[in-house]
């Protein structure tokens, strides 16, 4: 016999109307149609899911949101002290172009923790699409989560797709399932909002962030955006690992479409696998001091894909990895390799030490402009020891290299036992080798800010490099009107003893080190000089001089002469005579006399070794 709706049988038990109330007032789950909600996209529901939102949060439960479409003129807010909520559904914000709000609210704010938290199937989306005009226009924000899971299946049409968010603590720990980001002009904004708050630790899967063709075509677009609210907010963002995300932003004309923005100081966020479609040849924007950053590219339209530097960025040392096309291509060449300091060393005169295959550089005051009279050769303040040079504090030793393509180098430096000490330094050049003053974005370094030093026109660090301090490692950045620059350490702080220096760049560029060639004539133990003698008619046992202009010969330099005669009968001794000045001596040891033709007087100069 079936029963009456005021007597229901449960498992072979009549519970009354009051007790069913009872029963689903304990669930686990309430559900929008508990308060009148109808999900059928043409009633306001805004209402009834705010009442089973708070009815979740008031008892512990999850919020369930069954399949349909629920409009909505305003934003809900699930509190953080509901377990989760799980959706079906769709929520859909009804309101118009330029009426911006916050769609779907979860969690606490504030220094409330929103722990353990589980939100599946999260669908929001605009019914109009946003003007983009206002920040303020956001589908999903989430606050506060720790250790929490949360799924987004599609938010659509927003300025901010979902913002993750920081408030008065921390959005930590936490996993992230991405579906499809849609028309947003912001897809994820990873988000701080105070000095007390931080975004650290969070695992990305997923995501395809895209746009069709027809939205705000004008307008810069970005798929992942760090940021912070208030100037002094939380400003470290990092380790942010994203698992082979989807990036289709549409670029046209000059606008940017980028897949990741970082304006704040975070280090390692790490992109894997990712796709890039349709997107600026930029796969990252940083105008902080982001350093650590790394994002391997499985395809996109080119593959000269990289980073670019706002004017405001102060910090490089990020990396593409390029697994399309040419997976090798953004491994380390060494360029150049000092092994031994030491070994390479040589004196230039009875005080002045260089090393062959690099420059010596100064802190000092200088009025000169141009890269061969700012390349020295050798310099005094340097002093050889057992294993190292020892560099006064104002002396450095660089490498000249060619930076018109290449712009990222890695240098490596090593002192005597592995010591703390010695200070990047930077001087650049334009294309005729003029030095380059004071001209922001010129350098940037991963691990400390390079400071302007006007009496010597070059850069350098702004702190010691150091192993507590990890700013051992170096990664320097070239600004793009850079065509030379000397990359090297000094001393700065007090006296070094540097014993080996290597520098590295990316494979796909080969830039020239420039050292004993007439645009840098440093770097060197060899001088080398050709000119025309007409000797004089000799006699028998006669002699013959001629004083000869070698910029750079010092008095014990070893000298060797050459002259391409017919004759086998003239023999050739060298010597200098005095500061830059060779006297080559063609003595006849023939028994005639003889008047030989103008021939091709060689010279070369070797600086000695120090022993």
């Amino acid at each position: 016999m079936a029963a009456r709706i005021d007597d229901l049988l449960v498992l072979g038990q009549h519970i009354s109307k009051t007790d069913l109330a009872k029963y689903l007032r304990d669930r686990e789950a309430v559900m929008p149609s508990d308060f009148g909600g109808l999900g059928d996209g043409a009633a306001n529901d805004r209402a009834a899911i705010q009442a089973c939102f708070d009815r979740a949060a008031a008892g512990g439960k999850f919020a369930f949101i069954p399949a349909g479409t629920w409009n909505v003129s305003g934003g809900v807010t699930l509190g953080g002290a509901a377990r989760g909520l799980i959706m079906q559904g769709v929520i859909r914000y009804t309101g118009a172009t330029n009426a911006h709000t916050t769609v779907l609210t979860l969690g606490d704010g504030g220094t409330t923790r929103n722990g353990e938290r589980l939100y599946l199937g999260l669908q929001v989306a605009r019914q109009i699409q946003s003007d983009w005009s206002s920040e303020a226009d956001i589908g999903i924000v989430a606050r506060n989560l720790d250790s929490s899971l949360l799924e987004v299946r599609l938010v659509s049409g927003f300025t901010i797709g979902l913002r993750t968010l920081g408030d008065g603590r921390g959005f930590e720990d936490s996993t992230l399932m991405l579906g499809r980001i849609l028309n947003n002009r912001y897809g994820l904004d990873v988000r701080a909002a105070t000095a007390t708050a931080w975004n650290t630790s969070i695992r990305y899967y997923g995501g395809h962030f895209a746009l069709a063709s027809s939205i705000h075509p004008g307008t810069d677009r970005y798929g992942v955006r760090f940021s912070r609210g208030a100037p002094d907010a939380y400003n470290n963002h990092n380790r942010h690992v994203f698992d082979a995300p989807n990036f289709e932003l549409r670029q046209q004309g000059s606008i940017l479409a980028i897949p990741f923005l970082n304006e704040t100081n975070g280090t390692a966020i790490i992109g894997r696998g990712l796709r890039i479609e349709g997107c600026s040849p930029v796969v990252a924007h940083h105008t902080g001091a982001a350093t650590d950053c790394e994002f391997e590219v499985a395809w996109c339209n080119t593959y000269n894909v990289g980073i670019s530097y706002g004017p405001t960025a102060n910090r490089a040392g990020n990396a593409v990895i390029n697994r399309h096309r040419a997976p090798a291509s953004r491994l380390t060449r060494l360029l150049a390799n000092l092994p031994n300091l030491r070994a390479a060393a040589f004196r230039d005169s009875a005080t002045y030490i260089g090393v062959e295959g690099a420059v010596v550089v100064a802190t000092s005051t200088t009025s000169a402009t141009i890269m061969s009279a700012l390349s020295w050769n050798a310099l005094d303040g340097i002093a050889a020891t057992a294993r190292g040079l020892l560099l006064n504090a104002n002396r450095g030793i660089a490498f000249v290299v060619q930076t018109s393509h290449a712009k990222e180098f890695t240098l490596a430096h090593w002192l005597v036992d592995g010591a703390d000490g010695g200070r990047l330094f930077v001087r650049v050049f334009d294309a005729a080798g003029n030095v380059r003053e004071n001209q922001p974005q010129d350098v940037l370094a991963s691990g400390t800010t390079m400071l302007w030093n006007a009496p010597a026109k070059g850069w350098n660090a702004g702190a010691t490099m150091e192993d507590s301090g990890l700013n051992r490692r170096q990664t320097i950045r070239l600004g793009p009107d850079v065509a030379f620059a000397q990359i090297g350490v000094i001393g700065f702080d007090g006296q070094i003893e540097l014993e080996a220096l290597r520098l590295y760049g990316l494979p796909e560029d080969a830039p020239a080190i420039l050292y004993g060639c007439p645009a840098v004539p440093a770097g060197t133990r060899h001088i080398a000089v050709e000119q025309t003698w007409d000797l004089a008619s000799l006699g028998p046992g006669a002699v013959g001089l001629f004083d000869v202009t070698v910029p750079g010969a010092r008095q014990g330099d070893l000298v060797s002469a050459s002259l391409l005669s017919s004759t086998r009968f003239i023999d050739i001794t060298a010597a200098v005579w005095s500061n830059n000045v060779v006297r080559v001596a063609a003595r006849n040891i023939s028994g005639a006399t003889f008047d030989l033709a103008p021939a091709l007087l060689s010279i070369q100069i070797t600086k000695r070794r120090i022993p």
